[in-house]
């Protein structure tokens, strides 16, 4: 009760889309992923569904996006919340795992068939306020942890190498890792926060070239973040920070962990802060009917005067690995879109970044 009556209110039906993972890999077709999952696993549903989005996944969900409008005549929008570099596995291997590199998402592109499509896409979905796209770190990779494995010959961590991928290599563990590949910012040391904040700097720096854009909003992925990277965020133009409620700082002693966050607040850097409330991943076999529960917590939302923020993944709206997977998660975000229209006509679509600047005013 009292998560939803803090923070800032409005009584605007206002409905934004987060959708995290754009640009990043994880596996590259079926036969790889099926040596690392060989049947499908409802826990590893993101996993198996998952891939690098295509020109045509990209249509599809654009189609679906402009078949609605808000009472404004606005359609929905996206905040693709964007990973714009991925590990150059080449030149890592080169340098004998002694240094990282990357390719920067433009460079990716250009390996693909529909590269220069997609990138086309990209750029006119912005224009078109169809998209706007948010920082999710450089990479969606724990690269110092990666990098430590690959450098003391771990065999899991070397197999997935090979394979180009690198967050899978720890379903085949068979000791506990303490942190999934994944998590991009999360740390064993603080000394590792310096690295963490080059790399951010990178990261928004590479987004801002490539698409000749100003990005303002960050989100950090899976989760662990430590808010010391704040400073170098602000001076590289974040204006907004998605946060949960309740956050922990890493390796921090419990009595300073927690801090807590609401709609509106700012950070001591002046991030205004941004809170999901509304989670929608309908190729997730964790409900039965993702549109009803989607459809109660942005009821419940607006009924507390808080905008909805709704949390969804690349992972629903993708083909490559599973034709149905995107098949299936555009047809419930078509039901979902109807719904949300019909019930309140005076819905509002926005972008985190323009829900951003409405609570700055």
């Amino acid at each position: 009760m009292i998560k939803n009556i803090l923070g800032w209110k409005t009584n605007k039906k206002i409905i934004v889309f987060e959708s995290d993972d754009w640009g990043s890999f994880r596996f590259k077709n079926k036969s790889i992923r099926d040596k690392y999952i060989k049947q499908y696993d409802p826990k590893l549903w993101m996993h198996y569904n998952d891939c690098f989005e295509s020109y045509d996944d990209l249509c599809a969900l654009e189609e679906t996006l402009k078949s609605f409008k808000d009472i404004d005549g606005n359609h929905p929008s996206f905040t693709f919340l964007m990973n714009p570099a991925n590990p150059d596995f080449e030149k890592i291997k080169q340098s004998n795992f002694k240094s990282y590199h990357y390719e920067k998402f433009d460079e990716t592109l250009s390996k693909r068939e529909d590269g220069s499509q997609i990138f086309d896409w990209y750029k006119k979905s912005i224009k078109e306020n169809l998209i706007e796209l948010g920082f999710h770190g450089r990479e969606h990779l724990n690269v110092n942890a990666w990098m430590k494995d690959l450098q003391k010959n771990d065999k899991i961590t070397h197999s997935g190498f090979k394979n180009k991928i690198w967050g899978e290599g720890v379903l085949l563990s068979k000791t506990k890792k303490s942190y999934r590949y994944r998590s991009t910012f999360q740390i064993k040391d603080y000394k590792e926060i310096e690295s963490l904040k080059k790399s951010a700097s990178d990261g928004i720096k590479i987004m801002n070239e490539i698409f000749d854009y100003e990005v303002s909003y960050f989100l950090a992925p899976d989760g662990p973040y430590h808010l010391d990277i704040n400073p170098t965020l602000k001076e590289h133009g974040i204006k907004y920070i998605g946060l949960r409620k309740l956050h922990r700082n890493p390796l921090e002693d419990k009595w300073h962990q927690k801090k807590y966050f609401w709609m509106g607040k700012s950070t001591k850097e002046g991030l205004k802060v941004i809170t999901r409330n509304v989670i929608f991943e309908p190729n997730s076999p964790k409900h039965s009917d993702w549109v009803s529960t989607a459809l109660n917590n942005i009821d419940k939302a607006f009924k507390f005067k808080n905008p909805a923020v709704i949390c969804t993944h690349r992972a629903n709206f993708v083909s490559g690995l599973n034709e149905n997977n995107k098949i299936n998660g555009l047809k419930q975000l078509n039901t979902l879109i109807s719904k949300i229209v019909e019930k309140w006509p005076d819905v509002k679509f926005m972008t985190s970044s323009s829900l951003g600047d409405l609570i700055s005013k």
